[in-house]
């Protein structure tokens, strides 16, 4: 009977992700406070600068409690599935993921630590992104979006419904998206809570568009649901004030999952990646802060490399705007871009991804408005006590 139940519990693909989801925000939630505190005795710090806006050092070691997180979570449910022989990973390439992202997270905690050389990251980089396509992550083709199109007062029709790429090609425009959407979530890790926060909505469009009929990707939306779970449990610590940060290990690790899940879970079929407009709205706040740093440090004849204060961010916290609202201002953005990219492959998916949302908001809203009010009270009950 247990036995009968436990199946019929593994077969509810909604049921495992929720629980996923779950599991990896309270490791990650517990977790944090420990590698907070280690990091500090370990002296891994990110001290202020001027082109910093925080003032005093902050440990920078949050990748680990995301790394730990997705890894013992996904290790669960994989044992899970092997032991009651229920195969759901199909064509879905796990072992990329896991394999690329250990290699990226790795490059990260190092530099977080010690920083590396640029080069040195970019080579690693391409390491690991060519290890996922190795094993699976790949993209073959995009769409003609000028096949049958429809502008209501008239239309046209170009060439083939795809482009085709051959294997070298493929390969190339794989890792031109792994890498970039890998820092362009590290560049965007300028602000209290912002790269967790944006990741966070990312993770969840990609959930709700995952387990659409035409895609289909139960085992993708079970990572994106781990990874979101992992986010919002970090984002608790890391929001304003943090008293953590990502670190490049966890902005690296965070960018390099989630630009896979893109290519895996944003198709119909796995071998068959589509860059659509879909994709560039689940990344494009971190997209275009990326882009308009190239263009702007070019144009200053600097490095692009060179980290300065003229991202997105930056701007709106010139205005007097404080932190805590400029990241509302910005998640607001990501979420409607979000809502807008799941609508585009169902109206289902969107509201999926309005429902999940509002699930995520109700969480921190409860430690929020409860269980940190709570706490609060019990301090303020033993202060006046004294």
């Amino acid at each position: 009977m247990l036995s009968m139940l436990i199946n019929k519990f593994f077969h509810n693909i909604q049921s495992i992700q929720l629980s996923s989801f779950v599991i990896a925000l309270l490791i990650s939630y517990l977790l944090t406070p420990l590698i907070q505190t280690r990091a500090v005795k370990l002296g891994v710090l990110d001290k202020p600068s001027e082109r910093k806006i925080h003032t005093a050092p902050v440990p920078r070691l949050g990748g680990v409690s995301i790394y730990v997180s997705i890894f013992l979570t996904s290790l669960v449910f994989i044992a899970a599935y092997w032991h009651y022989k229920i195969s759901v990973i199909g064509t879905f390439s796990l072992l990329g993921i896991f394999a690329g992202g250990t290699i990226i997270f790795f490059l990260g905690l190092f530099d977080d630590i010690e920083p590396l050389p640029a080069i040195y990251k970019l080579f690693i980089q391409i390491m690991a992104a060519s290890i996922a396509w190795y094993l699976g992550i790949r993209i073959v083709h995009v769409i003609n979006p000028f096949y049958h199109a429809d502008f209501g007062f008239f239309s046209l029709s170009v060439g083939d419904q795809f482009f085709n790429f051959e294997r070298t090609l493929s390969y190339l425009i794989t890792l031109i998206w792994i890498i970039g959407i890998t820092n362009a979530i590290n560049l965007v890790d300028g602000m209290d809570g912002l790269a967790t926060g944006v990741s966070l909505i990312s993770a969840v469009a990609i959930w709700s568009v995952a387990v659409d009929y035409r895609i289909s990707q139960p085992a993708g939306a079970l990572m994106a649901a781990t990874l979101a779970g992992a986010l919002l449990g970090f984002l608790r610590w890391n929001f304003n004030p943090a008293r953590i940060f990502l670190g490049d290990s966890g902005a690296y690790l965070t960018g390099f999952v989630l630009a896979c899940l893109s290519v895996c879970c944003v198709i119909k079929k796995v071998a068959l990646a589509v860059i659509s407009p879909v994709l560039f709205l689940l990344f494009a706040l971190p997209i275009l802060d990326t882009l308009f740093a190239i263009i702007r440090r070019t144009i200053n004849r600097k490095s692009i490399f060179d980290p300065d204060k003229g991202h997105l961010h930056h701007k709106i916290l010139a205005f007097g705007v404080s932190q805590k609202y400029a990241s509302y201002f910005l998640y607001l953005i990501s979420t409607l871009l979000g809502l807008l990219a799941a609508y585009l492959v169902s109206f289902k998916s969107s509201i999926r991804f309005l429902a999940l949302s509002a699930f995520v908001v109700s969480i921190a809203l409860f430690y929020t408005c409860v269980i940190n009010w709570k706490r609060q009270k019990l301090f303020r009950n033993i202060f006046i006590k004294k």
